[in-house]
């Protein structure tokens, strides 16, 4: 006779309900995705930007260049294809009369009288300026250049973030009261030392706007371009000679930017059709170029490999880029000093068994790509000369300041790091993420006990009266983001045009509602199974106790509710064998359709909505 094996189980307490709503646990900031999906879904821009902006004070510029992990966490990719959720949010930007000084969640406080610097005006920077102006700190802003933003600014392509959108988002945050001083390189024009005599505390997010060398022969050829300086001297209007055969070295987003740039500066144009990427496809002789000119990708990993997000992936590939997967760069090809083609051979692996950087080549597998450029974008560092030799940072093995993932502190008192600098590439909201936990930490440091107005909150799960889903929303196909035309594709043309109106509505309607969940009163439960048989999707098992595997918290809740524990429970020779019984939910399943809660002949079964304003991600 054969044992059945142990279920497990996740009792429903607040971290569960908070973990259901994937998408929103995913998010960095805790972004309430799903609260602003259902608010689109009926045509509610207004609070749906408002739900979006609460804690994420940079909500425009996500919406058109964010990460979104909530995407990949979205429990909808489990039936057939995630939300649009980066797309959703920026329809809920572009359809509401939203104003985006009133961004962060955060009510102004009285003034603390305590001055607080921040170095660096990038996506980080700027929201701890933010931040902790509301927070009644005196904040001056230091920024080596001319311009706001950061790598916002100079880093991504205009094509993907206008300009114009990037300083409109900064004008309305920084318009709280952060003092602003432009132009002042710390190191230069003041001492990093003199800064920490003056103020009570101090935040660094000056990024890693230094790119990596690539330990190659003829790397230091003419024509070999470090694709960060790359992009900062487009994003300043300067034009860059490239000639007519680029390859750019890597397999991130910013090598993917880098190569779309390029791409732009070397006048491809292909027409406008349905391309799709196949590691196997020739795609120098499907793009069809109509202009002069071509770039190519080289990067070591496999396609489903590739760091960079599958969209940009896709949209680099329908622009008319080549990608060179699992080929590694060996050596530059030099005439007279001047680079003239990259060889390769061929990667075998990327890492070691150990997950570590290593990468294996194919001996007598090399092969030249011609070219007149090559850009690298194997990766960022940061540049800390400025600290001086009196205020060194602990850093990591790679180079980046080491700081507390809880609350950005350094091994400086009183000094937080965020962004890049800690971390290296970090996506704009993991900067936001690590800026709004620095500030509440800092204000803590400086009140010298925690945060007033910061308490965590406990999620509530009310009863829902009146559940329904929109009609067939469990057959709607995911709408892909309108972009416009291929061939249109030149200079600084925005390339994603966004949902209209309508399109978004339906897009959100295929939301299934994660936070709402079917409940049990288990004091009216007859166990008669009929919420069981009637899931279409076999979410439900109703099984013995004895089947359930054990942990600390169904221990405690069994003693609460019952007076003994689940092993009690389970004996099969006592008196209660088989007497005790759990409902378990497949939440992977579930649709949120409701027919269990519908069938129950004893009103057993109730919706629950989880509901929470925000909490601090600590």
């Amino acid at each position: 006779m054969s044992v059945l094996s142990k279920l497990k189980a996740k009792i429903v307490d607040a971290d569960w309900l908070r973990r259901n709503v994937s998408c929103r646990a995913a998010c960095p900031v805790h972004t309430n995705a799903q609260g602003y999906i259902e608010a689109i879904s009926v045509g509610d821009f207004d609070t749906a930007y408002e739900l979006a902006r609460r804690p994420n004070p940079f909500v425009n510029v996500c919406a058109r260049i964010c990460g979104h992990p909530c995407e990949t966490a979205c429990r909808r990719g489990a039936h057939d294809l995630p939300l649009s959720i980066r797309a959703l949010k920026r329809s809920a930007a572009d359809f509401s009369g939203g104003d985006m000084r009133r961004g962060g969640g955060i009510p102004r406080r009285a003034k603390r009288n305590k001055k607080v610097a921040v170095i660096g005006a990038g996506p980080a920077g700027i929201t701890a300026a933010h931040d902790l102006t509301l927070l009644g700190y005196d904040v001056t802003l230091f920024e080596g250049s001319e311009q706001l933003g950061g790598m916002l600014y100079h880093g991504v392509p205009e094509y993907r973030l206008p300009r114009d959108l990037i300083k409109a988002e900064i004008d309305g945050l920084l318009s709280v009261g952060v003092e602003l001083r432009m132009k002042t390189r710390v190191g230069e024009d003041v001492k990093f030392s003199d800064i920490r005599r003056d103020f009570k505390a101090i935040f660094l997010a000056v990024g890693a706007q230094k790119g990596r060398a690539l330990p190659i022969k003829g790397v230091d050829a003419d024509g070999v371009i470090n694709g960060i300086d790359f992009l900062l001297n487009v994003s300043l209007g300067y034009k860059v000679p490239v000639g007519k055969r680029v390859v750019v070295i890597g397999g991130g987003n910013v090598a993917v930017d880098v190569a779309r740039t390029a791409a732009r500066e070397a006048g491809i144009l292909v027409p406008d059709q349905e391309m799709r990427y196949e590691p196997s496809m020739d795609i120098a002789r499907s793009a069809m170029r109509l202009g002069a000119g071509e770039v190519h990708l080289v990067c070591l990993e496999s396609y489903e490999e590739m760091p960079a997000h599958d969209d940009e992936i896709n949209e680099t590939v329908r622009e008319g880029i080549e990608i060179h997967n699992s080929r590694g760069p060996t050596r530059v090809v030099t005439v007279d000093g001047k680079c003239v083609g990259l060889e390769t051979n061929k990667c075998l692996s990327v890492f070691d068994e150990n997950k570590r950087f290593a990468p294996k080549f194919q001996e007598g597998s090399e092969e030249v790509l011609e070219c007149d450029t090559i850009l690298l974008a194997i990766g960022q560092q940061p540049d800390l000369s400025f600290l001086g030799d009196e205020n060194q940072l602990d850093r990591t093995p790679s180079g980046f300041v080491k700081a507390s993932s809880k609350t950005m502190a350094t091994n400086l008192p009183g000094v937080y790091v965020g962004g890049d600098v800690a971390f290296g590439a970090r996506t704009a909201i993991e900067a936001i993420a690590d800026a709004r936990r620095a500030a509440i930490a800092i204000h803590e440091y400086l009140m010298g006990s925690a945060a007033d107005g910061e308490v965590e909150e406990k999620p509530r799960l009310t009863p829902l009266p009146m559940h329904h889903m929109p009609a067939q929303y469990d057959r709607i196909e995911r709408g892909e983001v309108p972009t416009i035309s291929v061939d249109r594709r030149s200079g600084v043309t925005e390339v994603e045009s966004g949902f209209t109106r309508e399109q978004a509505m339906v897009e959100a309607s295929r939301c299934l509602k994660c936070n709402r969940n079917p409940m049990v009163d288990w004091d009216k439960c007859v166990l008669c199974g009929g919420c069981v048989d009637v899931c279409p999707f076999g979410c439900l098992k109703i099984v013995p106790v004895s089947r359930i595997e054990d942990d600390s918290k169904l221990t405690e809740l069994a003693q609460v509710r019952h007076g003994m524990s689940p092993e009690v429970m389970s004996e099969q020779d006592g008196a209660f064998a088989n007497k005790w019984f759990g409902m378990l939910k497949d939440e992977e399943k579930c649709t949120r359709c409701g027919l269990c809660v519908e069938r129950c002949p004893v009103g057993a079964m109730w919706m629950g909505k989880y509901e929470e304003e925000g909490y601090v991600a600590r």
